[in-house]
């Protein structure tokens, strides 16, 4: 197996979706950055996207007649999705600043509070 690939089953078949960088900028272009996975429609073109290199007849139509369970497609699509764009590492975790810009919106908070009340 393609470093990268995710191993799907749909209506009893094996398929497999891996996003290029061509795939990506397709989706981009027609969806933006964040493309709504829980509407069929979009989630069967960015499915389609992935599965086009080695599965060119599973076209978004053709996923939309087989109707595969909304969910877990939309799942699989998003775990294939996650390694395009980060790999084996997943989604980069970086707590300590969202903890960081919490304290300073608080303290800039209370500074604009404190300068109001004249």
């Amino acid at each position: 197996m393609i470093t990268g690939e995710k191993r799907i089953k749909i209506d009893g078949k094996t398929y497999f979706l891996r996003y290029t960088w061509k795939a990506l900028v397709e989706i981009s272009d027609k969806y933006g950055d964040n493309p709504n996975l829980f509407q069929a429609e979009t989630v069967a073109f960015v499915g389609s996207a992935g599965m086009r290199a080695k599965h060119p007849e599973m076209t978004s139509e053709k996923i939309m007649e087989i109707s595969p369970p909304l969910i877990p497609f939309a799942n699989d699509v998003q775990e294939a999705l996650t390694w395009a764009y980060f790999g084996d590492q997943g989604v980069p975790k970086d707590e300590g600043s969202v903890k960081k810009k919490r304290t300073l919106t608080g303290l800039l908070n209370h500074i604009g509070r404190l300068f109001s009340r004249e």
